[in-house]
């Protein structure tokens, strides 16, 4: 949940603000404020500005979001070391300020910042805020979703985010993240602990996940654009990044995935090896200078440790998900499939592979939202790791021509096949 941005009350503006500034003013005394002409200290500047912005008048907001982005430095730093400074315009500033440390730095240290600016400040903010936010572990272990946004922040270092999981695993914090259950499983089974070597490690997470930092970059500059009120979804502007990115994200990898579903069920449907012939098209020089494009990645991913990889399974892409959910260890592969930038097309090859994991399978059939998707229902019911209860189900929404393909197909159980047949018998 984000900040809620309402206009303050005239008591909470001060009497100099609220002269300038309320519904009765003059439009031109409210256009002189919007354009921050108007002769008020830095802490009522910003304000006046935040008030204009909040009301959500067109013109006048936006001139007051431009305007606060251009503000001298000199005079934000005023206005944020004012201990009187409203939360709401806090949040205003870091909103409009996304990229900018020193504000940012003031922000988060200010007394009357709320919880939830935090939180979206966790989800937006660069390294080095990431790293003074997850020092702060009194408010974050009080707001447990400031760990959520930071492990989901390709800016903040592995390291720190392991620390922080393993604190808040200890002190039995239960987090709203998709692999969750998977993070506590690989604390408890592996007792791996962040250390001075993780530091070391940072860079090779980050140069994993630098196609997520472009991403990043577009969810930043739009929530900087956004207006009060306007509430994004961060994953699915991240998505939207890959889809219109310059051909190297997600879609070529789908679109291979999808080629070589066919419509039909694959025993051994190499996804990584899918992905790799997409990244080897599409990078020609590489391609000349015989480099092993599938190999590199592929051993770049395989050689990360247990927590790394579970975390890339969520903040990565489509190639990413596509090594990671065939890993021998569960936490992974569920990791992957759990990530909330899955799209359908993914999850339709996924559910047609019969070389990938039981839980896998069954998790995507436990999934209304994916088994709704007819090429889901037959991909599950013709493949043998489904559930029989599953695929039982899934068996009474088929057309008749695929009832008859899983009466005849070898490879599920008699009884689901025995179950077909009788369908088809019913419906002579």
């Amino acid at each position: 949940m984000a900040f809620e941005h309402v206009p303050l009350s005239e008591t909470e503006l001060g009497p100099a603000v609220w002269k300038v500034v309320r519904p009765e003013a003059p439009a031109p005394l409210q256009g002189m404020v919007a354009r921050g002409l108007a002769p008020l200290p830095p802490r009522d500047l910003v304000t006046a500005l935040y008030q204009l912005w909040a009301a959500n008048v067109p013109e006048l907001a936006e001139q007051a979001a431009r305007t606060v982005v251009g503000l001298p430095p000199k005079i934000l730093t005023g206005a944020l070391s004012d201990p009187t400074l409203p939360s709401g315009a806090l949040d205003f500033v870091g909103r409009k300020l996304p990229r900018e440390v020193a504000m940012l730095e003031a922000i988060v240290g200010h007394p009357n910042v709320h919880d939830q600016t935090l939180v979206g400040l966790a989800r937006l903010c660069p390294e080095a805020i990431c790293d003074i936010l997850a020092e702060n572990q009194d408010r974050w272990l009080r707001c447990p979703a400031i760990v959520e946004s930071l492990y989901q922040n390709p800016n903040c270092r592995m390291s720190v985010a392991q620390r922080m999981l393993e604190l808040a695993v200890r002190e039995g914090l239960e987090l709203r993240l998709p692999n969750f259950e998977e993070i506590k499983q690989a604390i408890f089974a592996s007792g791996e602990e962040a250390s001075e070597a993780e530091d070391v490690d940072d860079e090779q997470f980050r140069q994993m996940v630098h196609r997520v930092l472009e991403g990043q970059e577009q969810l930043v500059e739009r929530m900087a654009q956004a207006a009060a009120g306007e509430e994004l979804d961060p994953n699915a502007v991240v998505a939207e990044a890959a889809e219109g990115g310059d051909g190297d994200g997600d879609d070529g990898v789908l679109a291979a995935l999808e080629q070589a579903l066919d419509g039909g069920v694959h025993d051994e449907l190499d996804l990584p090896l899918l992905a790799d012939e997409v990244e080897r098209a599409q990078q020609p020089a590489a391609r000349e200078q015989g480099a092993d494009l599938k190999g590199d990645r592929v051993s770049q991913i395989s050689k990360l440790s247990m927590m790394k990889k579970i975390r890339l399974a969520i903040l990565g892409n489509a190639f990413e998900r596509a090594v990671l959910i065939r890993d021998s260890n569960k936490a992974v592969a569920l990791s992957a499939i759990k990530s909330p930038r899955v799209k359908e097309n993914e999850v339709v090859a996924y559910c047609a592979n019969r070389s990938l994991g039981h839980d896998v399978i069954r998790y995507i059939a436990t999934r209304r939202e994916w088994t709704k998707l007819y090429a889901v229902k037959i991909n599950l019911v013709l493949n043998p790791k489904t559930p029989m209860a599953a695929a039982m189900s899934l068996l009474n929404h088929l057309h008749a021509h695929d009832v008859r393909k899983v009466a005849h197909s070898r490879n599920i159980p008699s009884a689901l096949a025995t179950a077909a047949k009788r369908r088809l018998a019913q419906r002579r």
